[in-house]
């Protein structure tokens, strides 16, 4: 499998280098994605054209309310599933970051669940629990219904709020070119100010820069929206990539000047019925 694409810029990725080890600074070439034909179902990722209601506000009550189910509905049309659950959405800014430093765009490639996504959503003793619950219980929704599911997919939607040409876009990685071995899973015990203890992806530097295939979609646009494959109870029963390795990078051509990065991103997780 080649890498498609005309390449957009090399850039800096920090890479994992081992549990508790820190990491390694590693510069790979980034495709332009919007040259490049990539199937959402190999790949793991998709840029669609959805606009949103522009507010001003970066309230997550309002962003919550508003925003939350027009992405749900999308994710709905995207993966034809049954049902959704909306995670309260993140506000990435110099803002935001000043309240919550995890809010800060994160320059660490990896990809946010491991094969334990589901068992830890299913199980009401885990710490996940107590995020969790209440979430199931708005959208009127257990976790026994998450046990149920005949499949369980997790999707991501992030989105540019600011200038089309911020200081640290985001970077996405062909999960076809990422192998399972080169991911390392850790725990991660607070997240947001939050007790969550989920298991997510380091990922490995590989041993040629280009063997992983980084894209980015330049000058994203207030009414496009990148859609992104986290978890996939599928593809884990397939043994294929449910994983996209992603990251924010310092993108040379925004210049020394570039504005902050201010970004929104929406959880989505959608629930199969069997037939």
């Amino acid at each position: 499998m080649q890498a498609q694409g005309a390449i957009h810029c090399h850039a800096t990725m920090n890479y994992a280098l081992g549990a508790g080890e820190g990491t390694a600074a590693v510069e790979v070439p980034i495709h332009d994605a919007r040259e490049a034909a990539l199937p959402f179902d190999d790949c793991g990722f998709q840029l669609v054209d959805h606009a949103l209601p522009q507010t001003d506000s970066f309230d997550q009550a309002e962003l919550s309310a508003v925003h939350g189910p027009m992405i749900a509905e999308l994710a709905q049309a995207l993966s034809g599933c049954d049902r959704t659950l909306i995670y309260p959405p993140i506000v990435r800014s110099p803002k935001m970051a000043l309240k919550v430093a995890d809010y800060a765009p994160i320059t660490f490639v990896h990809s946010d669940f491991t094969e334990d996504y589901r068992y830890m959503v299913e199980d009401p003793a885990r710490p996940y629990a107590a995020y969790i619950q209440p979430l199931l219980a708005q959208a009127g929704l257990s976790q026994r219904d998450v046990a149920l599911a005949d499949r369980v997919l997790m999707l991501q939607f992030w989105r540019n709020l600011g200038p089309e040409r911020p200081d640290h876009p985001l970077a996405i990685c062909d999960a076809r070119s990422v192998p399972r071995s080169d991911l390392l899973p850790f725990v991660v015990p607070e997240y947001g100010g939050l007790h969550l203890e989920f298991e997510t992806f380091g990922v490995r530097a590989p041993e040629h820069a280009s063997d992983h295939h980084w894209y980015t979609y330049p000058g994203m646009k207030h009414d496009e929206v990148l859609a992104f494959r986290t978890y996939d109870s599928r593809c884990v029963e397939q043994e294929r990539p449910f994983w996209t390795p992603h990251s924010a990078f310092r993108d040379p051509h925004a210049g020394p000047d570039a504005p902050a990065r201010e970004s929104l991103e929406i959880r989505i997780l959608c629930l199969f019925s069997g037939h």
